[in-house]
């Protein structure tokens, strides 16, 4: 017999063993480095309220393991309490065994039930996820510059090393722009605490008028271990700033690094980040047909998931869609949340949203779960979907408005590893 719970102290002799088996190689630095793995998890537990491990037991032994993350995060505009899942782990004789798909099921109808109307994860399968009903955020780029291609704005005077004593402002300027940015997540009292407990992270920030507009987190990784006076890049773990000359600021200081750093190391989820560099270019030398430079590769990122649609749209209730009045007859297939799947009809007065079970629909839209997630989430717009045949519309006269309806000018951005 099968049993889903939350693991007491004692089940944690079981569930070293099993993440060691499934994330082979991995270090989990959670707190300081010190004690074992099984204490620091334990200690991370007692130390962080937004957090909780499960296990899947049978007959008292661990086939299978998850950690749950409770989130607020910025939905178009609107602070949301969202579920975050990490930490999926299967044991190795316990493969193909539907493990995964039960964890995944009980953690989705685990915060269904608290109202919570988006998940999200970031995969270790991609396929997996989206037959799970998860769909594809925005896209992230890794690039690999050399400092002298960041723009040189001729000063770094405001540029400062922070440090504990900075925290509040540091954090405050985080929060700022997660209040601007859809998808962004609220950094909890532990994320924050480990920012600056980690003595290999140098964070530097653009003050102004006492306050931090803007600031790098980085790191250095020697690109040969065994010699000391070997280069070094500079690998960048947070990148924010709230005003251009914050921006120019701490281009400034990059560019500054370059007698010392061989390649500055970044993620982006800025589809135009290429315009602001002097060279976006890599350092690998490839040149695609027929004579493209390769600047930066691409990865997937963060995967998101409406829950539970009816509640979705209570909770955007703020956000506008369009400005188009219209009612919508959308038809979710969900084949791992059934409840979650059928028509939910949706009236649409001047952008504003709201369920009307029994309204007649002007036109009626049908697609899976996971394209409608990166749909509502703003990942792609509707007409791609159309262009994919991931979408049925019953009346293609609508396909300009249901474009508009759905549209929104930016792409989520989550920089919350978990």
């Amino acid at each position: 017999m099968r049993e889903i719970r939350q693991l007491a102290v004692n089940d944690y002799d079981q569930l070293v063993p099993l993440l060691r088996n499934a994330f082979p190689g991995t270090r989990f630095a959670l707190l300081d480095g010190r004690g074992s793995l099984k204490e620091r998890f334990i200690a991370t537990q007692q130390q962080d309220g937004t957090t909780e491990i499960y296990g899947l037991f049978e007959h008292n032994r661990l086939l299978g393991s998850m950690k749950f993350h409770h989130y607020m995060m910025n939905v178009h505009g609107t602070l949301l309490n969202v579920g975050g899942i990490g930490l999926v782990a299967v044991g190795l004789l316990h493969k193909k065994e539907k493990v995964g798909r039960d964890l995944l099921t009980y953690f989705m109808r685990s915060f269904r039930e608290q109202k919570t109307s988006i998940a999200l994860l970031y995969p270790f399968r991609v396929d997996f996820y989206r037959k799970m009903g998860f769909g594809i955020g925005t896209m992230v780029d890794q690039y690999r510059l050399h400092p002298s291609s960041f723009p040189n704005g001729g000063s770094k005077k405001q540029i400062v090393e922070v440090t504990e004593s900075d925290r509040e402002l540091v954090l405050d300027c985080y929060h700022r722009y997660v209040e601007r940015t859809h998808g962004m997540i609220v950094k909890t009292e532990l994320e924050a605490r480990l920012m600056f407990a980690d003595q290999d992270q140098v964070i530097v920030a653009y003050k102004h008028d006492g306050k931090v507009e803007g600031y790098l987190a980085f790191g250095f990784k020697r690109l040969n271990p065994e010699d000391n006076f070997s280069p070094h890049d500079l690998v960048v773990n947070e990148f924010i700033y709230e005003t251009p000359e914050a921006l120019s600021q701490l281009c400034t200081f990059l560019h500054s690094q370059a007698d010392q750093i061989e390649r500055v190391v970044l993620e982006t989820q800025d589809e135009y980040w290429q315009h602001l560099l002097l060279d976006p270019t890599n350092d690998c030398g490839n040149i695609l047909p027929h004579a493209y430079l390769a600047s930066h590769i691409t990865g997937i990122g963060a995967m998101f998931r409406v829950i539970d649609v009816r509640q979705a749209f209570a909770d955007l209730a703020s956000h506008n869609f369009g400005g188009l009045s219209m009612t919508v007859d959308i038809c979710i297939r969900d084949q791992f949340l059934p409840e979650n799947a059928g028509s939910t009809i949706v009236r649409f007065q001047d952008g504003w949203a709201s369920v009307c079970e029994g309204a007649t629909p002007d036109v009626a839209i049908e697609l899976d779960i996971a394209d409608f997630s990166s749909l509502l989430m703003g990942a792609v717009p509707f007409h791609r979907l159309m262009q994919y045949s991931a979408v049925r519309v019953s009346d293609e006269r609508y396909l300009e408005q249901l474009d508009r309806l759905f549209y929104t000018p930016r792409k989520p951005v989550c920089m919350t590893c978990f």
